[in-house]
């Protein structure tokens, strides 16, 4: 099974102190926990506009040279 992508944000965290050098040109950015349309729970980056119980969908992004997923409200 592939997962829809569709979820609701569960939680928020905004990370406003950089843990690594690479990290620091992207401060401050939104760590998010989302409860998948599928039935698991999925953590990525998000946009720092979302709030708990925001539909949201997945895309994925480069962050400090790593492909991560990231979380726009749908």
């Amino acid at each position: 099974m592939k997962a829809s992508g569709e979820g609701v944000v569960h939680a928020i965290s905004v990370i406003t102190r950089a843990a690594t050098p690479e990290a620091r040109a992207h401060v401050p950015y939104a760590v998010v926990l989302v409860d998948m349309a599928e039935g698991f729970r999925m953590m990525g980056h998000g946009d720092r506009a979302l709030n708990i119980g925001d539909r949201v969908s997945a895309t994925y992004v480069t962050f400090t040279d790593h492909v991560v997923p990231y979380f726009v409200r749908a």
